[in-house]
């Protein structure tokens, strides 16, 4: 890792230690301060480098370092990402998967790390990902390549 990432990922951390940082932009602000400037594209990258995740609780969404260290595949620190979902709707060719609060972005995260053939891809909310099927595949396909994620998600499905 090159030194000023490093560096960066020292002051992210200690950053967000000290500090209730409720989005990119504050954090971004926050860097720019100590005289980092730092492209968005570049600290989402270091958020899932460094297994940061958004934790919820009666005042709203913060930055949380995750006590497991840097996340070696997004989305499997910080959470059961089984347990995190609820629910999976199909709608052809979209799957509507629904989370808890705060976790649809590490799901999606997971999913798209894998670069699965029967995803052309995903957006993700705060509690929902939406999920288009690749032509050629169904509900079934996906779900399957899901349960190799997720055990048990062929339980959540709704239809």
């Amino acid at each position: 890792m090159a030194k000023e990432k490093l560096e960066r990922h020292g002051i992210i951390r200690e950053l967000i230690r000290e500090q209730r940082i409720v989005n990119q932009e504050e954090l971004a602000s926050m860097l720019h301060e100590r005289g980092l400037a730092v492209a968005q594209a570049t600290l989402s990258r270091d958020i899932k480098e460094m297994g940061i995740s958004k934790l919820h609780d009666e005042s709203g969404y913060y930055y949380s370092l995750s006590s497991n260290g840097p996340v070696v595949k997004p989305g499997l620190a910080g959470f059961n990402s089984s347990d995190s979902i609820v629910s999976v709707e199909f709608s052809r060719p979209v799957a509507v998967i629904k989370t808890h609060p705060g976790h649809a972005n590490m799901i999606a995260a997971t999913i798209d790390s894998r670069a699965m053939k029967e995803i052309a891809g995903t957006i993700a909310g705060d509690d929902t990902i939406l999920l288009v099927i690749r032509e050629g595949f169904s509900g079934d396909d996906l779900l399957k390549a899901l349960g190799k994620l997720f055990r048990q998600i062929e339980r959540k499905r709704l239809n």
